[in-house]
């Protein structure tokens, strides 16, 4: 592989590791995402579902019940 190709590679990886952390982060401080995109919108009183590149984050804002934010992925999950 030539060097071009790999400096590419690391810096794509090196991107998606750093979405991936900044929405968790908001997501374990109770923020909404800001890569990731909304998928649904529930009429339950506003929940949100995010998908990201290799993550879903649910954002819950019911009437009479969860107001939190869930992260979830194949290596890091955060909620229930």
């Amino acid at each position: 592989m030539s060097k071009i190709k790999m400096l590419l590679l690391s810096f794509l990886v090196i991107i998606v590791m750093s979405i991936f952390i900044v929405d968790y982060k908001r997501a374990v401080r109770d923020m909404p995402p800001l890569f990731a995109i909304r998928t649904d919108l529930y009429k339950d009183g506003g929940t949100s579902v995010y998908l990201g590149f290799g993550y879903k984050i649910i954002d819950y804002n019911q009437v009479d019940g969860r107001k939190d934010i869930v992260f979830k992925s194949l290596i890091i999950s955060k909620g229930k």
